[in-house]
């Protein structure tokens, strides 16, 4: 037996779900334990196309800079790899077209390197990698039906399968996604029902992709601004060649799913750059326009729970699921397998032989990671969402709104604004960094903002900040 497996984590770690949450973790678990399973209730196919029950895949995936980063190191090659499938890597300041609050921000470059593809064609990456880990055991058609308990149900050790069989496990890692039976299982094993917090903006996305010309951009990004402007868009020319287009539409204003609707859909945006894109593009033969809705922002609250169970944890969207606009879903994900990285090499240097204790701890520090994405859509959607209802903002959110606005509206001719907010877009400073006290100075002068334009605006008060909206 080599060095590296004797001091390895003892048992079994057992991963519920194959997606990119899933895959991620599987990688960072097989440094840690003597085998990895994970187990995946949809065939896996064979190659770089759609995985059943995934019905957001179809749609635009982003992956943030900070996230790509770290894949790169958890997996050495990929972006070559990705590259020789034909991925385009591009300067994001340069090559990407961004209307934002109206605006059509001057493209220049900003050394922030994107990689553009496919769900289908990175999942399909991972998975070949993590399956060239002889530890590591992925089994398709296999559902989990339930988790298994000791004694007093005070650590899950192991899985119950769909065709009755048992997989005893160390650690169980739930990336079973969005619609996560978690919360349910904790529930008949006698914890607390996690309490979830939801915020939808009541956002629908249509897809199509295309054939087209080569362009002046790589990628377009156009946001809805909320609660004026409901509309957005996202195109992206990915491995084939092809282009992804995705229009959407917040607050009902969804995105027709016939060709005709969904060409009139892009052309009411008035971006000069989709209306080239889509001038001589063509529908790719044999595609269709793929309509997706559960788009709505759920956090569910673990960390919160009173007693937590060692020998399990949560990770990806069984913890957070966001707005897809946003693109923050698989950069949460390996965001937190990082930090799972780092709690498991803490627990093999204090007690290599269990991992007691990992699992409320790790539980708690990736709830500080996902409350912060969670803020960044959330405040957003909640416009939409008082906006359909016909009721005023929170007064905390008032102020949060406006602020954004006019940070947005300055990006147009502040080029170190708008290079800062790529860089706080795709992780790589944190959200603070726009609300510095430079910062703050410039959209207040920018705005020739007084206390009454502020009122005005909807910003509050110190009368109004007394007083319940």
């Amino acid at each position: 037996m080599s060095a590296r497996r004797q001091v390895m984590l003892a048992g079994r770690a057992v991963v519920i779900g194959a997606g990119i949450a899933g895959l991620v973790a599987a990688r960072v678990l097989a440094e840690h334990f003597e085998s990895v399973v994970v187990v995946e209730a949809a065939p896996l196919p064979a190659a770089a196309v759609p995985r059943r029950g995934v019905a957001q895949a179809p749609h635009q995936h982003g992956l943030l800079v900070s996230a790509a980063l770290e894949l790169q190191r958890l997996f050495p090659g990929l972006r070559e790899e990705l590259s020789s499938d034909g991925a385009p890597l591009f300067d994001f300041g340069l090559r990407a077209s961004m209307t934002v609050a109206g605006s059509r921000l001057p493209r220049a470059p900003m050394d922030v390197t994107v990689q553009a593809f496919s769900r289908d064609l990175l999942e399909w990456r991972l998975r070949q990698r993590v399956l060239s880990d002889t530890s590591v055991d992925v089994r398709d058609r296999c559902r989990v039906e339930e988790l298994c308990w000791d004694r007093d149900a005070s650590r899950v050790v192991g899985v119950r399968l769909g065709d009755g069989h048992t997989l005893e496990a160390a650690l169980v890692v739930d990336a079973s996604g969005r619609f996560s039976t978690l919360p349910d299982w904790l529930e008949h094993a006698g914890y607390s029902r996690p309490t979830q917090r939801v915020t939808n903006a009541d956002l629908a996305y249509a897809t199509m992709t295309v054939e087209a010309p080569s362009q002046t951009f790589d990628a377009l990004f156009q946001p809805y601004d909320a609660p004026e402007q409901p509309r957005g868009g996202f195109a992206a020319r990915l491995e084939h060649g092809n282009w992804l287009v995705t229009l959407f539409g917040a607050g009902g204003d969804h995105p027709p799913a016939d060709s005709d609707g969904w060409r009139r859909f892009a052309a009411s945006l008035k971006n000069p750059d989709l209306n080239r894109l889509l001038a001589d593009a063509t529908p790719v033969p044999g595609s269709k326009i793929h309509v997706y809705r559960r788009t709505e922002n759920r956090l569910t609250q673990y960390a919160q729970v009173r007693r937590w169970p060692d020998g399990l944890v949560a990770v990806g969207d069984s913890v957070a699921a966001f707005n897809p606009a946003f693109g923050q879903g698989m950069a949460t994900a390996v965001l937190e397998a990082r930090v799972l990285a780092g709690h498991l090499a803490r627990v093999r240097r204090r007690q290599p032989h269990t991992v007691d204790g990992l699992a409320r701890s790790f539980q708690r520090h990736i709830a500080r990671i996902a409350r912060k994405q969670w803020l960044i859509t959330a405040s957003d959607d909640l416009v939409w969402q008082y906006d359909a209802q016909r009721r005023p903002l929170p007064l905390w959110l008032r102020p949060v709104s406006w602020y954004k606005k006019r940070l947005l509206r300055l990006m147009a001719t502040d080029r170190a604004l708008h290079r800062r907010f790529i860089n706080v877009f795709h992780m790589l400073e944190p959200l603070t960094s726009l609300a510095s006290p430079r910062i703050v100075a410039k959209v207040l002068l920018a705005s020739g903002t007084g206390m009454a334009d502020m009122s005005e605006a909807g910003c509050p008060t110190s009368r109004q900040m007394a007083t319940k909206p």
